[in-house]
């Protein structure tokens, strides 16, 4: 499985590579649950669903994850303050414990809680059923706003509440004196189709990147040395709007 924070390192041992395992077995869109094997990733979730008018519950910064890694990893997402870790919207799981033995693990038992988050101390995960979230577009609606230092960014995050349900904070950690900790706060919420433009709506399903992101993301890990990553958090430190 592949979760988050390089959990599956395990130096002179064994890891098991759950990828193989990925299909996606079962839509349910009037209960509004998916079944699939615990080695589909959450970028192909978010290729499938959107579509259909469906949504994970839970979405953290890289969709590389495979489904039996976050709940192993009991993941969060952009929108935790409301909808919480991904354990929350596990229906079912099976489990192939130490005895051979696969099991059907729900919540509320102390297996599930063992399991949801226990980095596969308690089995292997084969498969999951997720309870999914009802969207009309796989689009985010963003409003960003930029803070002058570390206090203004926190401020400005609490008094956001909970209006939006998606919100992340980028700080600038080459900033200094005064603007330490100066940062971007966006927030966002799923964009209903009426409000979209018409070319909009026929790419709606589809996951965007800004651009600078895309680029950045090309560039080899060491090409950025500090002089060049300060005049990176510069340019977007400045693109936001105040």
């Amino acid at each position: 499985r592949a979760g988050p924070g390089d959990a599956a390192q395990n130096a002179g041992g064994s890891v098991l590579d759950m990828t193989g395992l990925d299909r996606i077995r079962a839509l349910d869109e009037v209960a509004g649950t998916v079944r699939c094997d615990a080695g589909v990733s959450l970028e192909r979730l978010l290729r499938v669903l959107p579509p259909r008018g469906w949504f994970p519950p839970v979405v953290p910064g890289t969709g590389r994850l495979t489904v039996g890694g976050a709940i192993g990893s009991d993941v969060h997402g952009l929108d935790h303050p409301a909808a919480g870790s991904l354990a929350r919207h596990v229906v079912a799981l099976e489990l192939l414990t130490a005895d051979g033995e696969v099991r059907t693990v729900t919540p509320g038992t102390a297996l599930f809680d063992a399991t949801a988050g226990g980095l596969g101390l308690t089995g292997v995960i084969l498969s999951a059923t997720l309870r999914l979230k009802r969207v009309t577009t796989g689009l985010i609606a963003v409003s960003t706003e930029r803070a002058r230092d570390l206090d203004d960014l926190l401020a400005r995050f609490t008094a956001g509440g909970d209006r939006l349900p998606y919100a992340s904070a980028w700080v600038d950690l080459s900033a200094r004196g005064r603007a330490a900790g100066r940062g971007v706060l966006t927030r966002g919420e799923h964009a209903p189709l009426s409000v979209l433009p018409a070319h909009a709506r026929r790419t709606a399903a589809r996951r965007q990147r800004e651009p600078w992101a895309a680029a950045l993301s090309a560039l080899p890990g060491g090409l950025l040395g500090p002089a060049a990553a300060a005049l990176v958090d510069e340019v977007r430190y400045r693109s936001a709007p105040r």
